[in-house]
């Protein structure tokens, strides 16, 4: 797991207090820049690899090496952003063709230089680098290095720099955006094959619609180690004013899941009777979910299943350990019963109907699934306030944590980049695909949360390693994405 913050300017001056000054953190930025830029240029053919080894299966399989150098394009802007990559093409003058060229000669308004900048520009003047007087050619171009605007996220009205960002967008060049991309959450917007963020991971990068614009994202150190200068714990770590400054989030990785371990001697009964309310089919997905991912009993509350292994009954008992609500489901009087109060929920689809829904806001130990259209119905029922689909995924982090911090239950909003809200924190899920934009998957991922819930997993560990595991099994399917679905996903939960 990965600390992501909002805004890293409270740790860079934290780390000045600590004795790295400005200039220091910079030449560690651009050095480590360097080295990132080397190693991508060996993997697309240059210097070192010949064209026989690169690897056709990963994702550099669509480059080609051209010449023994790569040429590489730096645009800059004229503040500290930029003069991080100054400091990067000073390290890789003479081992590759390099161009400088600043996109200020273009616009309007000319750019103001910051001092930084304006020091880094001399250095490099001074070593022979040389900046281009016209706007370049970009298709001359292997590998392009943008730093417009960096942790400065801005909208761009310069007509002049737009026509710039889409001309550079038709480029076959590797593109590396340094810290964001420029324009990120406009368009044009540069679009990354991989962005190299400075210091800490940013929010703005796990937004759903930064997903296409950003590449793979590469966290590039300063000179601290990244538990001194972005720990995972604030409390310890940091002083009262970053506290209060910066949210937490949290990034989930492979190595952080966990399942349900079957001892020797166990038997049904020790993983849980979880009841399913929902129709015949997503019901049943449910169902074989919770089963495949560790549950002990399922029981599906419907006329029918479509599986054998799933059990039916007229109605919810108290033999419920927890239950998943919603899925398909067409009568929702069920959410008046009196049983739901006393066991764990996983409240989901049409749950998201009905204002019986907001009684449960208010316990730890529910768990609310809904996609984008389904949080816009839940938050005008929660706060009487009208949100649109458009307005929640420009601003995804935002929604999570209000809804968060005004009610204790967790919230899993499901999306490109899935994010599990409880109180202050909000976990992140990047590693999920395009394969589970399917009906069904939210299904499935009701299911597997149950499975936790009937096997003692509190509710935001049910709901973190639920998500993790369901993007892990999409991620690791290596046919067609759009030959995957929902029982594909069931069958897979056995390769975790």
């Amino acid at each position: 797991m990965k600390a992501v913050y909002q805004n890293c300017s409270l740790l860079d001056e934290r780390a000045v207090s600590l004795g790295l000054d400005n200039l220091i953190l910079m030449e560690n930025a651009g050095a480590n820049l360097a080295r990132l830029i080397t190693k991508i240029s060996k993997k697309l053919g240059f210097k070192t690899l010949k064209k026989t080894q690169i690897s056709q299966k990963n994702s550099f399989k669509n480059f080609k090496k051209k010449h023994e150098k790569a040429k590489i394009l730096f645009l800059l802007g004229c503040g500290n952003n930029a003069a991080d990559i100054l400091v990067a093409a000073r390290h890789l003058n003479k081992s590759f063709e390099i161009s400088l060229f600043c996109v200020s000669s273009l616009l309007q308004n000319a750019l103001k230089k910051s001092s930084l900048f304006e020091k880094q520009e001399q250095i490099a003047l001074n070593l022979g680098l040389s900046f281009l007087e016209q706007k370049p050619d970009f298709k001359d171009f292997d590998i392009i290095v943008e730093g417009i605007f960096g942790s400065g996220a801005r909208k761009i009205e310069d007509i002049n720099l737009l026509s710039l960002l889409e001309e550079v967008n038709l480029s076959f060049a590797f593109k590396i955006a340094c810290d964001l991309p420029c324009n990120l959450g406009f368009s044009p917007c540069f679009k990354a094959d991989l962005t190299a963020t400075m210091g800490a991971l940013k929010e703005i990068l796990f937004e759903d619609f930064a997903k296409e614009k950003v590449g793979k994202i590469k966290c590039l150190n300063l000179g601290l180690k990244s538990e001194n200068y972005a720990p995972l714990s604030l409390d310890s770590h940091l002083n009262e004013s970053l506290n209060k400054q910066n949210q937490r989030s949290f990034l989930l990785e492979k190595s952080d899941l966990k399942m349900i371990q079957r001892a020797k001697n166990s038997n049904k009964g020790d993983f849980g009777h979880g009841f399913v309310l929902g129709n015949e089919s997503a019901g049943s997905i449910a169902s074989l979910a919770a089963l495949n991912f560790g549950a002990g009993l399922i029981s599906l509350v419907a006329k029918s299943a479509f599986s054998p292994l799933i059990m039916l009954k007229k109605s919810l008992s108290e033999q419920a350990s927890a239950a998943a609500v919603g899925m398909g489901l067409e009568d929702l009087s069920v959410l008046k019963d009196k049983m739901l109060d006393k066991i764990p929920l996983v409240l989901d689809a049409n749950c998201f109907l009905s204002e019986d829904i907001l009684k449960f806001l208010h316990r730890e130990n529910v768990i609310l699934t809904p996609h984008p259209k389904e949080f816009t119905r839940l938050y005008k029922m929660a706060f009487n306030e009208s949100l649109s689909i458009d307005e929640l995924q420009k601003n995804r982090f935002f929604y999570a944590r209000k809804f968060s911090l005004k009610f204790p239950c967790v919230l899993v909003l499901k999306g490109a980049n899935t994010l599990i809200a409880f109180k202050n924190e909000i976990y992140i899920c990047s590693l999920g695909n395009a394969a589970l934009a399917k009906g069904g998957s939210g299904d499935a991922l009701a299911g597997m949360i149950l499975a936790l819930l009937c096997g003692g997993f509190s509710a935001l560990e049910s709901a973190k390693n639920a998500v993790l595991a369901h993007a892990l099994t999409a991620k690791k399917y290596k046919f067609n994405p759009n030959s995957f679905d929902a029982l594909k996903l069931i069958k897979g939960l056995k390769c975790l």
